[in-house]
């Protein structure tokens, strides 16, 4: 896909980071939405929670299109809505277990199917629920969550071929599977260790298991995100015989191991926990402490953590909440958008827009001319994410506005 410079990506094949590019953010309340749980990658889908009747408990579940600005309310069988496939055709969530037995289990939902129960392992038992739904592969094929050995949590992994099948149990139980890659081969999460929650990953097909901390997972933490590829993996790592007294955000690569985020906490002595991660490098995720939370933002995965609320309003955005922006959930693949909720003020979205350096270029090779034109011509009339193959206006939709922006600065070149 082809963006210019009214987006984050400044040039071919290349993207310029949110730290050097010059940027504009708006703030709005995804009213009446309590939580935006997950987004697709291209920032157009959001699902979450519903709280209608204003009491902050959820009363419904939900999908936003923020594209066309429409809530499509889903149907009350869902009990929550965790997870989008990159369509925004697939959620995945819970809904009363079908059994009568548990509170609920895991469930996907689709526009053809209604929510249908994933089912649960089979020994598992009501505590409350038998299983829970955590994460969707791209094509909404492959989900991954909790469910029971009795009353031991046990990570699955779910096949629309073949169903529900356990992970590898690790450690002393306690396993959950909380994300997966985009093709569904890679699962993180965590496991019971020799203190608390330890860092764990398992393989999406074979199901075998590994901890990050072998062989008894002293290390504290888990894994929280991922990227699309599951190559780099974005967790908590508290390892109290290096000196750590609270969880550091982490990222790790197979090349290059473990790398604390930042100082690993906006704050000092409070948890960091990294959520997402843009193509750039951009990771949003938030710090805790004593069940108080505050999102966090790496511009372009390098230098220090930055307060959200603080970094969004320094380029302009008005953020109506006094107790600042919380947890961030998801950030879309280019950088533009980013979801989460505030406790006791609801969902929000942070839009970003780059600022046009060369009015007309939709090729961004610092010319306006006949690639400009015939990229708009060759998009006519289709609806694009703003700001990408040739919707130099960044309105979503090539159409005159775009055309005249070219003609009017045609033979002109940007510095």
């Amino acid at each position: 896909m082809k963006r210019f410079p009214c987006m984050l990506a400044m040039s071919a094949g290349m993207v310029t980071s949110m730290a050097s590019a010059e940027i504009t953010v708006t703030f709005q309340r995804l009213l009446p939405a309590l939580s935006a749980n997950d987004m697709t990658p291209d920032g157009r889908w959001i699902v979450g929670e519903t709280d209608v009747n204003g009491d902050y408990f959820p009363d419904g579940t939900y999908r936003y299109d923020r594209l066309n600005d429409v809530f499509f309310m889903l149907p009350a069988q869902g009990i929550n809505a965790t997870a989008i496939s990159d369509d925004g055709g697939v959620i995945l969530g819970d809904m009363p277990d079908p059994t009568g037995i548990g509170s609920n289990v895991a469930a996907r939902w689709t526009l053809q199917t209604n929510w249908v129960s994933l089912g649960f392992l089979p020994r598992a038992g009501a505590c409350p629920s038998r299983s829970d739904g955590y994460e969707l592969s791209a094509d909404g094929s492959v989900a991954v969550g909790l469910s029971w050995d009795g009353c031991s949590g046990r990570g699955f992994v779910w096949r629309q071929s073949t169903g529900m099948e356990e992970l590898e149990p690790l450690a002393n139980g306690g396993n959950r599977a909380s994300v997966v890659s985009a093709d569904g081969t890679i699962v993180g999460g965590f496991a019971q260790g020799a203190f608390s929650r330890t860092p764990a990953t398992w393989n999406g097909v074979s199901t075998d298991g590994d901890l990050m901390d072998p062989p008894a997972g002293e290390v504290q933490g888990e894994v929280y995100g991922m990227s699309d590829d599951g190559s780099l993996l974005l967790l908590g790592w508290l390892d109290g015989a290096a000196g750590d007294v609270s969880e550091r955000a982490t990222k790790w690569t197979a090349a290059g191991g473990l790398e604390t985020i930042g100082a690993g906490s906006l704050l000092p002595g409070w948890g960091g926990i990294p959520q997402d991660i843009a193509d750039d490098g951009t990771i949003v995720g938030f710090d805790f402490l004593l069940g108080n939370r505050r999102a966090w933002i790496q511009p372009g995965g390098e230098g220090p953590l930055v307060e959200l609320k603080a970094w969004a309003e320094s380029h302009g955005a008005v953020v109506d909440i006094p107790l600042g922006l919380h947890v961030p959930q998801a950030i879309s693949r280019d950088g533009r958008y980013i979801v989460g909720h505030t406790s006791y003020e609801g969902a929000w979205l942070l839009t970003i827009n780059h600022v046009p350096s060369c009015a007309g270029d939709a090729t961004d090779n610092g010319t306006v001319d006949f690639d400009d034109l015939n990229l708009v011509l060759a998009n006519w009339s289709q609806t694009v994410t703003p700001g990408t193959d040739g919707d130099v206006d960044c309105s979503g939709t090539v159409d005159f506005a775009d055309l005249n922006g070219v003609l009017a600065n045609w033979n002109g070149i940007c510095p």
